[in-house]
């Protein structure tokens, strides 16, 4: 069987776009750990033949790639120390199924209950002794072992080996990592996508309630077990976890970069202090992956995507995917805010807004029977951030309203300034016939205000479309922004309009004065909306766990 190497460091993590495929069939528990290089010596980069294979008739030792002896044909084994050594008393060591940076896994048979398969995870000899990855090493087992959710690796003992290493036992699983499947088969139709993502949820769910943080979701961190046309998802490897340290010292410092860029949280890639969010943000970019088959962040190297995950939104996943329901993208982008306040609060509340797409069924079109599921029903799920009145409008229909109350904003601008500035040069000049401003003046006053405020406006569509349009949710929470003090500085100029027109003569409604009132009246009725429109910075639901 091939090693498998692991990728996810602390600046140099996984390498960019999907992940290469790893061995088929690969049978084991405990994805191999991966540590922070902060908290280590450098270790050499991972050969493929630095495990070699032993004849057990010839003695003779060969590569990895080697099934049978050439000289005898014999069925080679693995060159190991611990293969065919029986640790704790009961688990004999049978072969080895994967190598990381920092420890080995290998298939385990215990003694004393008929041979039942485990999987032990045991660290490598010339770094067992380094006392910060020891105590992550424990910590990984701690974390896994707390946790009780059908969808988490099972993890039942840590121990050392004669020979000083620690290790770490779990069950056996059955079945294919998720990356891999993922390569096998490009992308995934909606439902049975998020079938497996609400899995994730339902672990996490149950990882946050003991205070864990996985901090590394990733689909080379989830496991298919079973039918694979109905599989049990597992999380695996909480070897960056982090337990809630009240009273405790904490192993991890603030500034310290863990976990895989392209599904990393920005907080998390700023190496501020997090919380659970930046799991919620992870599996929502699992889900990106899976309906897209392309990773929210795919740069040439890790800085590129670290860079890119702190300041960029990714690709619309219907761009990529059209297939993809209009409110099944909100559910995703929304996890994937850039803001944690403007996430999912908890991992139970993402499960629910994702079940009206949960069929089941791989067979099932992208778009399911819940394609059409009204967004007003969505948000009704959503506790506590609301799309901010705009709940029964479609979000297909977000972005040319945006764009219509925009133009309309600006050209409302314009105009009124422009009658504003208009009627103070008519009153300087004392109000009467002879005040009025001649073509060339107005044009020269237009002119002048298209100048003033064109270089806020382009800044303003530079922002919106590099950082919001993309984005449904943004857009869909800037609308309203937006929109309200459009409506309000139009509604209120014109019902006064309205108003001076009933109750005063034509000459009187010619006086310049009425013309700057009716422009106080709209410029206050405008900043008092958008004064009311202003978002305030929101709680989490719960109590968020720091690190």
């Amino acid at each position: 069987m091939r090693a498998r190497a692991h990728g996810t460091l602390t600046s140099v993590m996984a390498p960019a776009g999907l992940p290469p495929s790893r061995a088929a069939g690969t049978q084991y528990g405990i994805a191999a750990d991966v540590l922070s290089s902060q908290a280590r010596a450098p270790a050499p980069a991972f050969d493929p033949t630095a495990i070699h294979k032993l004849c057990p008739t010839c003695g003779q030792r060969y590569a990895e790639s080697f099934a049978n002896c050439p000289a005898d044909g014999t069925r080679l084994v693995a060159a190991d120390d611990l293969v065919g050594m029986t640790l704790s008393g009961a688990y004999r060591i049978v072969r080895v199924l994967g190598e990381g940076a920092m420890a080995r896994v290998y298939e385990a048979q215990h003694v004393r209950m008929g041979g039942k398969r485990f999987a032990i995870k045991a660290l490598h000899p010339e770094i067992a002794g380094h006392p910060d990855i020891v105590a992550r090493f424990k910590r990984e087992a701690e974390a896994a072992a707390s946790i009780e959710s059908p969808h988490v690796i099972g993890v039942y003992d840590v121990d050392r080996a004669p020979d000083g290493r620690a290790f770490i036992v779990s069950e056996f699983l059955d079945g294919k990592e998720l990356g891999d499947h993922l390569v096998h088969i490009g992308k995934m139709p909606a439902g049975f996508a998020v079938r497996i993502v609400r899995q994730l949820c339902q672990a996490l769910a149950a990882a946050h309630a003991k205070g864990v943080i996985h901090r590394d979701m990733k689909p080379e961190n989830v496991f298919l077990t079973g039918d694979l046309a109905r599989p049990t998802a597992k999380v695996l490897d909480f070897g960056i976890s982090k337990l809630d340290d009240r009273g405790g010292a904490s192993i991890t410092k603030t500034g310290m970069v863990l976990g895989t860029p392209a599904f990393m949280a920005p907080e998390q890639a700023r190496g501020e202090r997090v919380d659970h969010r930046i799991d919620i943000y992870a599996v929502g970019a699992i889900l990106y992956t899976l309906l897209t088959g392309r990773r929210p962040f795919d740069r040439e190297d890790q800085a590129q995507t670290l860079l890119a995950v702190m300041e960029e939104i990714p690709p619309r996943p219907r761009a990529l995917e059209p297939s993809i329901p209009d409110e099944l993208e909100l559910v995703i982008q929304r996890a994937m805010a850039k803001s944690a306040a403007d996430r999912f609060q908890t991992m139970t509340q993402l499960h629910d807004a994702l079940a009206p797409w949960d069929s089941g069924d791989p067979a099932a079109p992208s778009a399911g029977a819940a394609g059409s599921a009204p967004l007003a029903g969505l948000a009704a799920r959503r506790a506590p951030t609301t799309l901010s009145g705009t709940t029964s409008l479609a979000q297909g229909f977000a972005r040319p309203l945006l764009v219509a109350f925009a133009i309309a904003g600006g050209i409302w601008l314009l105009v009124g300034a422009a009658s504003t500035i208009g009627a103070i040069v008519r009153l300087s000049r004392g109000g009467g016939p002879r005040a009025e401003l001649t073509a060339a003046e107005s044009a020269l006053v237009y002119l002048g205000l298209t100048a003033a405020l064109a270089t806020p406006f382009a800044l303003l569509y530079r922002h919106v479309r590099r950082s919001v349009w993309d984005d449904g949710y943004q857009v869909m929470e800037l609308l309203p922004i937006v929109r309200d003090p459009v409506l309000f500085g139009l509604g209120a100029y014109g019902f006064v309009s309205l108003l001076l027109r009933a109750t005063l003569s034509a000459a009187d409604l010619a006086a310049p004065e009425w013309d700057v009132a009716l422009g106080v009246i709209g410029l206050v009725a405008t900043a008092a909306a958008a004064l009311l429109r202003k978002r305030p910075r929101r709680a989490s639901a719960v109590r968020p766990t720091l690190v």
